[in-house]
């Protein structure tokens, strides 16, 4: 992996806020709204109401009377002044519209919340949830059930976690991490865990040497004028080690670099859905910006 030699500071102009009206959401547009004052964006809450599902059970005008509930908690949900905010909503499905909205409104960031223990329910079921991961052209930050903190006025992350496999994809996912360390001087962990299997070489040291002197070349040579990197290797099933450290040390956000367009077929049981189902903070996953 190459060396980064600078940082680029992030810049989101638009946020979108995916929302279904639940306390998950709530606590999603709570890091939205701090996003949004933090880098003075504009926001984007969208509301996706499918009247084909409600007309298998419901009489006509029911649904037409659920359609405008939903338009006007849509319209209410952000109160804020001091942010530019601009409604969407659709009697169509999240997946029919989610690539408009994305292009059509210049998104950069995307904010969603999930519901319960075991994680993606409801708003982000099954296949809606890979769809969004998958297609994404931008980050989405995951705000998952464990999520007890809210930002009350802006989020600024004061310590960071990027775990990465080490592979080229993880770069994308270091910049964002490194800039939102710049910016506010934080403390950032940088996290390789090894798995276990019988083709370790006699000399485990040797492998975890290594393994932090990649980690050691994610970051640029100034870092240490503006943040704190620290570098740790654990031997471990990754995803339990993450939630481990997560839980001791309380990390203010988790940033994630992805393959763009993988098609996760094993995204029930991989580490990017139990972090998101579990971690006790956001969890940004950032694809990568070099694929097409």
């Amino acid at each position: 992996m190459q060396v980064l030699e600078t940082t680029t500071n992030i810049a989101f102009k638009n946020i979108l806020l995916l929302t279904d009206f639940t306390e998950a959401s709530q606590a999603a547009a709570a890091y939205a709204i701090g996003l949004a004052r933090h880098f003075k964006t504009k926001l984007f809450p969208a509301h996706a109401c499918d009247p084909v599902i409600l007309t298998e059970t419901i009489d006509t005008a029911v649904v037409d009377q659920i359609l405008e509930n939903s338009r006007q908690r849509l319209a209410g949900l952000i109160k804020e002044k001091d942010i530019v905010v601009y409604p969407l909503f659709t009697r169509a499905t999240i997946e029919s519209v989610f690539p408009q909205w994305i292009e059509q409104n210049g998104i950069d960031l995307v904010v969603v919340g999930t519901h319960g223990r075991k994680g993606l329910q409801r708003l982000l079921l099954g296949s809606t949830a890979e769809f969004v991961f998958r297609n994404a052209p931008c980050p989405v930050l995951t705000v998952g059930p464990q999520v007890t903190e809210r930002p009350y006025i802006d989020f600024k992350p004061e310590t960071v976690l990027f775990p990465t496999d080490l592979s080229p994809q993880a770069e994308s996912g270091a910049s964002y991490a490194l800039s939102f360390a710049r910016e506010a001087h934080a403390r950032l962990t940088f996290m390789h865990v090894i798995q276990p299997n019988t083709s370790f070489p006699s000399d485990l040291g040797s492998l975890i040497a290594s393994a932090r002197e990649k980690l050691e070349e994610l970051v640029p040579f100034d870092a240490e004028l503006w943040c704190e990197p620290r570098f740790i290797v654990k031997v471990g099933d990754p995803a339990q080690r993450l939630l481990d450290y997560s839980e001791e040390e309380h990390p203010d956000m988790i940033v994630l670099g992805l393959p763009r367009g993988k098609k996760y077929s094993n995204f029930r049981t991989g580490v990017t859905y139990k972090l998101i189902s579990s971690a006790p903070c956001p969890v940004l996953t950032v694809p990568d910006m070099a694929a097409k």
